[in-house]
């Protein structure tokens, strides 16, 4: 747990100096909800994993590379392409080898939160949907989500992760049910179940 909290207080610091187009996002204002959202989601990954990204995090900053800014800058490419073509000399090239990787988990992980949405209507719905062709205004897919993350980090890490999908696919768990049990449990529910059936009373 120690690892999760130096891995989210960097990536706080990275997110606070990030500058929006229209000026400061609500989001960078509530630490609260980032930090839960976050650990939801580290709580889910493996040690090695965690170790991986918090190194990835400590070379962009002694880089003064800011992997929350390339996190957004690479979803652009699919949420605002023009706006996309004015970051991208900034952004790092990627091995045609990560790119591969980053494909084969992002293929996997559309699949469990399609499938997590048919078991849980109200809750997946709370939050992004599934695919980039589903995007609304303001709210970007759990694909180009997913993908603009893989993207910011190293490749190393991003072999880990494929790793770890590969593992989690063989034993038949899904990472998405596990992400959204933590945010459950970490908002004082006991399981994903509860928060459909609480979601379904309103």
């Amino acid at each position: 747990m120690e690892k999760i909290e130096e891995i989210i207080k960097e990536e706080w610091r990275q997110f606070q100096l990030v500058n929006n187009e229209g000026g400061r996002a609500d989001c960078q204002d509530n630490w609260q909800e980032f930090c839960l959202n976050r650990k939801s989601q580290f709580m889910a990954w493996t040690e090695g994993l965690l170790e991986s990204y918090y190194r990835d995090l400590m070379r962009a900053k002694a880089e003064d590379r800011n992997l929350i800014f390339e996190k957004y800058a690479f979803m652009m490419k699919d949420t605002a392409p023009g706006q996309f073509e004015k970051v991208k000399a900034y952004l790092p090239v990627m091995s045609e080898k990560k790119k591969q990787l980053i494909d084969g988990i992002v293929s996997v992980q559309a699949e469990w939160a399609a499938d997590f949405e048919k078991r849980y209507p109200a809750y997946a719905g709370s939050g992004r949907p599934v695919c980039t062709a589903q995007e609304r205004s303001q709210a970007a897919s759990v694909e180009t989500y997913l993908r603009g993350e893989l993207c910011s980090y190293g490749e190393e890490t991003v072999e880990l992760y494929a790793d770890y999908i590969k593992e989690c696919v063989r034993d038949g768990r899904n990472l998405t049910d596990m992400v959204r049990e933590n945010i459950a449990h970490l908002h004082g529910y006991g399981s994903a179940a509860d928060v459909e059936k609480k979601l379904n009373q309103e």
